[in-house]
């Protein structure tokens, strides 16, 4: 692998995840639902500091190895295995899954499906 297949591989990694991660933290908490807020005054949750980007928060840090995962096990034909993620995500989080059931449902899915449109058109840019 050459490094410019590198550096597309390692973009479009990063470029999936600052996408989901805007989306995620910006978009979805402004949709209406019936589910109780997991925080007062509109906080982003999770977030220590109301950042979008916040190194602090656990959830930014799961949402990049959950990315991450995905890019990998997609660049590697392994969509099987997807099921996996969710699966681990539901168990360990089930807690904040269920203060904010849709928070979390449209987190992981809009994550999943982002993640698998830039590991396949990454794939398809080295593959040329």
């Amino acid at each position: 692998m050459n490094p410019i297949d590198i550096s597309i591989l390692v973009g479009m990694a990063l470029g999936s995840h600052v996408l989901s991660t805007l989306i995620i933290r910006l978009g979805i908490p402004r949709l209406k639902s019936g589910d109780t807020p997991a925080t007062e005054g509109g906080a982003l949750p999770e977030s220590t500091k109301g950042r979008v980007f916040d190194l602090g928060s656990t959830g930014f840090w799961i949402g990049l190895c959950e990315t991450l995962l995905i890019f990998i096990l997609v660049s590697a034909q392994q969509f099987s295995a997807l099921a996996i993620i969710i699966g681990v995500k539901q168990f360990v989080r089930s807690d904040k899954i269920q203060q904010n059931p849709s928070y979390y449902l449209l987190g992981t899915l809009c994550n999943l499906t982002i993640a698998t449109l830039f590991a396949l058109t990454a794939n398809q840019l080295i593959s040329g």
